[in-house]
């Protein structure tokens, strides 16, 4: 019987946004996780010199050694244990990544613990490889986060993994080293792995946190599989280069079942993303474009009365709880009215597994000012 499977929520909200687009309805994009920067201009300069090289073929499936030795680099710098031909793949993004991680790994009589809210593919992925996502919610006294004492009610003996994301989408939350720790003390206690979703870890804009953490998850290592992408981080969206860390052991069967997948990530994309690995300071997006967009959203946002929000201490979102200003609103109802009536595009917090929610992201800074007049007049409306 085949699967059903449903659209992810983040990705109705963005194909609703293009189709008005396309009648002539003029929106303002708040709710794509997609920088506005571009890349720069040497990483352009990469896939076009890859291109013009005739470096059009195949590679190997888990991606060209010089990319994979640039990342064992970046690793290494971190503490981690990386080699090249031993313990990192690389993937045609972060979603591939964990969909590879998932499907190679799992059993049908597993279990995978799954933090809420959360991002709105793990769990179709999660039941497309056969397993069971078991939803966790987090705390809302700590930007629903999640620590042992959330966990402990949900473990059974067929829990295998947890997917652990922070900064975490949709709320900006920070796992400090504190949580990080305590919570990677806990699932190694219990023979769990932590799938470690990494892909916004440029965005924590406390560099001491972000140094505190690398330090944090050094011990844990062999109890963590790591994922990141060079979407976020490099702008490079539309590239489609991410990256898997893990224990030996565990990359066999996940480069077979990505070569079954994909074979292998953009040939072009991979010598570009070569350019930024070498001197990742040098072409990463500047942070304190978005910390000052982010400050901007928030000061917007406390326009609104009885409106709050999750402070975001990472990402380029702003989770808003709504129940207050529209108790008599659905989510879905208070966003597809915001861009219908007022020509701005967020996104309901049901599609990240939390109903009375609105995901704002400001990762798109074109038109944020009028965006964010916009979502004042509409949510006080």
């Amino acid at each position: 019987m085949k699967k059903v499977i449903e659209e992810s929520g983040t990705l109705a909200v963005f194909h609703r946004m293009k189709k008005l687009r396309a009648m002539g309805k003029d929106i303002v994009n708040l709710c794509v996780g997609e920088p506005d920067i571009p890349p720069d201009q040497d990483i352009e300069m990469a896939a076009v010199q890859a291109i013009q090289a005739q470096h059009l073929r195949y590679t190997p499936s888990e991606g060209i050694p010089e990319l994979r030795e640039a990342i064992s680099l970046v690793m290494q710098q971190e503490g981690w244990e990386a080699e090249k031909n031993r313990n990192l793949i690389i993937t045609a993004g972060a979603k591939p990544a964990l969909f590879t991680t998932l499907l190679a790994l799992l059993k049908k009589t597993n279990e995978v613990l799954v933090p809420v809210p959360f991002y709105p593919s793990y769990a179709p992925m999660i039941r497309y490889a056969g397993a069971k996502p078991v939803y966790v919610p987090g705390n809302p006294q700590n930007g629903y986060k999640i620590g042992s004492q959330e966990l402990k009610a949900y473990l059974t003996s067929r829990s295998r993994f947890l997917i652990l994301n922070s900064p975490v989408n949709p709320t900006g939350s920070v796992y400090s080293p504190d949580e990080l720790q305590e919570l990677l003390k806990f699932l190694e206690k219990n023979h769990i792995m932590c799938l470690l979703d990494d892909v916004y870890r440029h965005f924590i804009y406390d560099e001491t946190i972000k140094k505190d953490i690398s330090r944090i998850l050094k011990p844990f290592q062999q109890s963590i599989i790591l994922i990141r992408s060079l979407s976020k981080e490099f702008a490079m969206t539309g590239w489609r280069i991410g990256y898997v860390v893990a224990k030996e052991p565990l990359m066999a069967s996940m480069k077979t079942v990505q070569g079954h997948i994909i074979g292998n990530a953009q040939t072009a994309s991979q010598f570009a993303a070569l350019k930024a690995l070498q001197n990742p300071d040098k072409y990463a997006l500047p942070l304190h474009v978005f910390n000052t967009r982010r400050n901007e959203v928030i000061k917007a946002l406390r326009q609104v009365n009885h409106l709050s929000i999750i402070y975001p201490a990472g990402a380029f979102y702003v989770f808003a709880d709504i129940q207050s200003i529209h108790p008599e609103k659905s989510d879905e109802r208070v966003c597809s009215e915001l861009m219908e009536k007022f020509g701005v595009a967020v996104t309901p917090g049901s599609a990240f597994g939390l109903k009375g929610f609105i995901r704002i992201s400001y990762a798109d800074g074109n038109r944020l000012p009028e965006g964010l007049d916009r979502l004042v007049k509409g949510l006080s409306s």
